[in-house]
C-alpha cells in the first residue's frame, strides 16, 4: 500500500510529495551534445533503480533535439531517500546510471522508444506545429495491465506535452489535460510542469502511480488496489 500522506480537495486527490529538490538543472556533456534530464519514472522501493528519459541537446543550441533517452539511475528511490533527491541525482552528472535505450530525433514520427524486456516500456513524441511535443508513456503494471499516457488510448484524460522554456533554456513536461484515478479533472492541472511518475513496486505488479508536479505535490493517476482485493 502507498503510504505518503494524501488530500482530498474537491475530488481531487493530492499527495504530499515531501523532499521535492528544483525542477531543471543544467544539462551536461553527453558523447555528442548535452543531455537534459525531462521526466522521471520514480520507484518507492529499497533497492530499486529510477528511469530517466532525457534529451540530447545540441551544444549551442539547446532546442534543438538529438535524440530521446533511457538510463537507469543505480539505486536511486524515493524509499531510501526521497523523491525530490531522485530528481536531484537525475540532474546530477555524478550519479551512477547505464543507459537503456536511445531514439533518434529524425526517427521520432516513425518509431519509438522501447524496454522490449517483459514488454516494460513504451515512448514515443509526437512533433506539434508549435515545436512542442505529445508525449506517449505506456508502462507494463501486471502481467496484462498497462498503465498509458497520452496516445489514442488515455490522451483525453492524461495529456502531456514536452515543450522548450527560452528563458530557461530547458525542454520540459506540461500537463494539458489530467484526471485523477477516479475520472475528475484535476482543473489547475493544464500548464504546470511536471517532473516525473512516483510508484510502488510489489511482487505481482504496481497498484499506485501517482503524478508528482513541479512544486512537489501529487495527484493519484492509478490506484488499482480496490478492485484487486475486490472492494
Amino acid at each position: 500500500m502507498f503510504k505518503t500522506p494524501i488530500t482530498i480537495l474537491g475530488g481531487m486527490v493530492l499527495v504530499a510529495v515531501i523532499g521535492l529538490s528544483p525542477l531543471g538543472g543544467p544539462a551536461f556533456a553527453a558523447d555528442k551534445g548535452l543531455r537534459q534530464p525531462i521526466f522521471l519514472l520514480c520507484p518507492r522501493d529499497t533497492g530499486q533503480s529510477a528511469w530517466s528519459l532525457f534529451f540530447t541537446v545540441d551544444d549551442n543550441d539547446h532546442s534543438k533535439v538529438l535524440s530521446l533517452g533511457l538510463e537507469k539511475l543505480i539505486k536511486q528511490n524515493s524509499k531510501d531517500s526521497s523523491y525530490g533527491e531522485v530528481v536531484a541525482a537525475q540532474h546530477d552528472p555524478n550519479v551512477k546510471r547505464e543507459l537503456i535505450t536511445e531514439l533518434a530525433a529524425k526517427d521520432f514520427a516513425a518509431l519509438q522508444l522501447d524496454v522490449n524486456k517483459d514488454d516494460a516500456l513504451h515512448v514515443s513524441l509526437t512533433r506539434q506545429a508549435d515545436a512542442s511535443m505529445e508525449l506517449m508513456i505506456s508502462m507494463r503494471v501486471s502481467m496484462s495491465g498497462r498503465f498509458t499516457i497520452g496516445g489514442k488510448e488515455a490522451q483525453a484524460k492524461r495529456d502531456l506535452v514536452v515543450y522548450y522554456d527560452p528563458i530557461r533554456t530547458l525542454w520540459l513536461v506540461k500537463a494539458k489535460t489530467l484526471h485523477d484515478y477516479l475520472d475528475v479533472k484535476i482543473a489547475d492541472a493544464p500548464g504546470r510542469v511536471m517532473s516525473g511518475l512516483l510508484f510502488p513496486v510489489t511482487g505481482t505488479g504496481i497498484y499506485v502511480v501517482v503524478g508528482v508536479f513541479d512544486n512537489g505535490d501529487g495527484v493519484m493517476l492509478m490506484d488499482r488496489t480496490e478492485v484487486v482485493s475486490g472492494n
